[in-house]
């Protein structure tokens, strides 16, 4: 089992890596700077091999912004039955919404470790 974490923000990479390791040390965690490197990556995956178990995209990041990642995902046949938590930054209701259209999960994005490790927690919890 293996989470992708999508995010040019490499303290929050760190933070999600090391409170995933601390959570549950059996899932693998591949960290991806942007939206590009994601398709590539998930492009490359050869038949017989698994899709990742959860998907975690940070909005803003560079390259194809996490949204419209989000909704090229959603609305591809390859890809639209992985699982995916959209981190927002802030409360916002066109995010939220498109979000909610394009069936995938969201939560604040963690501020401090507390934060970081409630939400990994549940990330573990839905894809266990």
């Amino acid at each position: 089992m293996y989470f992708i974490f999508v995010s040019n923000d490499n303290e929050a990479a760190r933070q999600f890596e090391t409170v995933l390791k601390r959570v549950d040390g059996t899932k693998l965690l591949i960290t991806l700077a942007n939206g590009f490197d994601l398709i590539r990556y998930l492009q490359d995956v050869k038949r017989g091999e698994s899709y990742p178990d959860l998907i975690v995209l940070n909005p803003k990041f560079l390259r194809l912004n996490g949204l419209d990642l989000l909704e090229l995902l959603k609305t591809d046949d390859m890809y639209r039955l992985i699982p995916v938590i959209m981190l927002l930054p802030e409360s916002n209701v066109v995010q939220e919404a498109l979000c909610n259209r394009l069936y995938t999960d969201f939560m604040p994005s963690p501020t401090d470790q507390e934060e970081w490790e409630g939400a990994v927690n549940k990330m573990c919890t839905v894809c266990a």
